[in-house]
């Protein structure tokens, strides 16, 4: 799961945070922001409409078409 992506995905793009690394697998190591910091549920409800993205599955298979926004 891509953190990163999840955060994205979850809108959640103007909070500021630290992972273990930036590659996954990686885990929060700080949240800063006004927002609470999303649970592993709600991490794991995103990656999976990610996941299901046709967008993405096509990113997946040819990269040179760009991240969908």
């Amino acid at each position: 799961m891509d953190i990163n992506l999840c955060i994205h995905h979850l809108g959640l793009n103007a909070n500021r945070y630290r992972l273990t690394q930036s590659p996954p697998p990686h885990e929060f190591v700080e949240w800063n922001g006004s927002d609470p910091q999303p649970t592993q549920a709600e991490l794991e409800t995103a990656w999976a409409a990610i996941e299901a993205d046709p967008d993405y599955q096509a990113f997946l298979a040819d990269r040179t078409l760009g991240y969908p926004k």
